[in-house]
């Protein structure tokens, strides 16, 4: 009887070891670029409200289309503030013609002369400038950087950009002639964006619980987990909408997430989690974001249901549920959208820079409803 006590202490504490190690603390995790402010005074950090990262180029890639060229190509390369340049030598190997038609070619940081280890510390991208000496034309369909950046822990995160077609030479027929062409690179198959604002229309069952959020990017395991919550309002009422603000994220405030452009309806991953034996129910969940251009975009995460079913709630165990966010179109204001309207009256519950509203009426309205190249030289 005895050995079979310790069995069962033993068993239920395995179980509760289980639970707290899967429990996902909150702020950011999993890497990714680290990003610093800039664009304040002097261009550094002080006031500065915009979001930079640090990169050193490893890998120019070219498509050469049907126009080659034996002549010397060098590549000019800055950070996207124009403060940070260097130019490459002559991209060429001894006993191969480089930049023949329809070549794929690939070259490493070691032919980078100047360029190889240079940091930039950027924030929209790259820009890549081809010189070309002589008179002879060249086409190149495709070129695509390939950069390094490290994360908290030093370890090496890939970055890529995309700097698109290139046109060079034939204008001046003069034999030493030097002809160029710049072209700004972006991240490409994913852009960087920031959760700006997460829209929660909650159902018919609230709670009083504690309710946190953990965003992920569809990219990588870049996320961020944080509780939303404000101390003087009830967050979490039955029927309300509450809207929260970048401000109001906590650790997880001016986030840079990767997320996938090549798929067209893809977006980040949304989980939502509580603790308690209260059950949740969330009618829809949206999230609107801004990436390093200044374009909006918004994505529906769908609806949730939490349920203990009278257990206590374990983050990372029971309670939780765990969302593939869709992007949506996010329609601009429509013409006269200023003008003053009659609006149903509202209740504010909320007193921090959040905004969460409740319609009050006698009445039930009803509702309608990456890039890997091969290597180098």
């Amino acid at each position: 009887m005895r050995a079979f006590l310790w069995t069962c202490l033993f068993l239920v504490g395995s179980i509760a070891a289980q639970k707290k190690k899967s429990e996902i603390a909150d702020g950011p995790r999993g890497g990714g670029a680290v990003f610093k402010k800039c664009g304040g005074l002097f261009g550094g950090s002080i006031g500065g409200s915009d979001r930079c990262y640090d990169v050193r180029i490893s890998k120019l890639q070219f498509q050469i289309g049907p126009d080659g060229t034996n002549e010397d190509v060098s590549a000019k390369i800055c950070s996207d503030d124009k403060k940070t340049c260097c130019v490459t030598p002559a991209l060429k190997a001894t006993f191969s013609d480089d930049f023949s038609k329809n070549d794929l070619e690939t070259w490493s940081k070691k032919y980078f002369g100047d360029c190889k280890d240079k940091t930039f510390t950027i924030k929209k991208g790259i820009e890549v400038t081809l010189n070309k000496k002589g008179s002879d034309t060249l086409g190149i369909t495709s070129l695509f950087v390939e950069a390094t950046t490290l994360d908290k822990d030093k370890k090496i995160e890939t970055e890529r950009f995309e700097c698109g077609k290139y046109n060079i030479g034939g204008a001046v027929a003069a034999k030493n002639s030097t002809s160029t062409k710049s072209k700004f690179c972006k991240t490409s198959p994913y852009r960087y964006e920031r959760v700006t604002k997460v829209n929660v229309t909650i159902g018919p069952d609230g709670t009083d619980d504690s309710v946190k959020i953990d965003i992920c990017s569809d990219v990588n395991g870049v996320c961020c987990k944080t509780k939303l919550s404000s101390l003087l309002s009830d967050d979490w009422s039955k029927n309300s909408v509450e809207v929260w603000k970048e401000g109001d994220l906590g650790k997880c405030k001016t986030m840079q997430y990767k997320v996938n452009k090549a798929v067209g309806s893809g977006g980040p991953r949304f989980t939502l989690s509580k603790n308690g034996k209260d059950d949740l129910t969330v009618n829809k969940i949206q999230i609107e974001t801004i990436d390093v251009h200044g374009t909006k975009f918004k994505y529906d995460c769908g609806s949730f249901k939490l349920e203990s079913q009278g257990q206590k709630c374990v983050p990372g165990v029971n309670c939780t549920v765990t969302k593939n966010c869709k992007k949506t179109t996010l329609k601009p204001p429509s013409p006269g959208s200023n003008r003053r309207t009659t609006q149903k009256p509202k209740v504010t519950t909320r007193r921090s820079q959040r905004i969460a509203t409740s319609t009050t009426t006698k009445k039930p309205t009803p509702t309608s409803p990456p890039f890997r190249s091969g290597s180098g030289k």
